[in-house]
């Protein structure tokens, strides 16, 4: 069997493993907070919902930080609510994301720091070092909310990241956004599509081998001072989150709800 083809095969029965959506059997991500600890952080809600009966709502307030084991948010100039999915994937893997989206009317993001929405993350990846010594482990991308623009960034070691520009991020405010990501860690190449129309391909940039890849969404603001000042209370709403091995097997469906 073709190397790809075995890759394929590998993504489809570690989703089966992880008790993760099928084309017959649509049900929410297993996994778990991260670096997350407030009440008010991560609920389940009823309202507003893309489709079916719940939504995951998260919130971050000014100084919403936690430590972990391996990594402290309040000692690195961080605030986060996120979810991360049990899943992870190996190097080489083609892997597909699907996702609804929704932020509030009143929703502020500041113009000097990031508030990423969702990233594909790596185990042994690259660590960098910014101005100032401050340290971080960069994931593979982020879309991320900075001033009023929705961007992916796409991280590249030793080098200067990639940009891209997404939208207007009023286009989230008060309405779901259907998006669908595909990352394929071979070529490799990154798509995004919002409401079925593309709005990003990125091709042939330098991929890190990393032990695995991995998936994170809610809230996360790296490196916060430089808001000069608190950073603005930020509300998020996602539903219909699965990962599958096809733009069909992910794209929001209201007709096959995951709650």
């Amino acid at each position: 069997m073709p190397e790809r083809a075995l890759k394929a095969v590998a993504v489809a029965s570690l989703l089966a493993a992880t008790s993760l959506p099928s084309p017959g059997i649509a049900q929410r991500l297993e996994g778990a907070r991260s670096l997350s600890e407030t009440d008010w952080g991560y609920t389940i809600v009823d309202t507003p919902v893309a489709a079916g009966f719940e939504a995951q709502r998260f919130e971050v307030r000014p100084g919403d930080c936690a430590a972990g084991s391996t990594w402290d948010d309040c000692a690195t100039d961080r605030e986060r609510s996120e979810f991360r999915p049990r899943a992870r994937w190996e190097p080489g893997a083609d892997l597909w994301i699907g996702f609804a989206l929704l932020l509030p009317e009143d929703f502020a993001s500041s113009e000097a720091v990031n508030t990423t929405l969702l990233q594909i993350h790596q185990q042994g990846g690259p660590i960098r070092t910014a101005d100032g010594g401050q340290v971080s482990r960069p994931p593979v991308m982020q879309i991320e909310a900075r001033g009023e623009r929705l961007r992916l960034t796409v991280h590249i070691a030793g080098a200067d990241n990639i940009h891209h520009d997404l939208g207007p991020l009023s286009a989230l405010r008060g309405d779901w956004r259907r998006m669908v990501v595909h990352f394929d860690s071979a070529q490799p190449r990154l798509q995004i599509w919002i409401n079925d129309e593309a709005v990003a391909d990125i091709t042939d940039w330098p991929l890190p081998d990393p032990e695995f890849f991995y998936l994170k969404y809610g809230l996360y603001r790296s490196f916060v001072s430089r808001h000069e000042g608190p950073m603005p209370t930020q509300v998020a709403y996602f539903d219909e989150m699965r990962l599958g091995t096809s733009a069909a097997e992910v794209r929001p469906d209201p007709a096959r709800p995951v709650d």
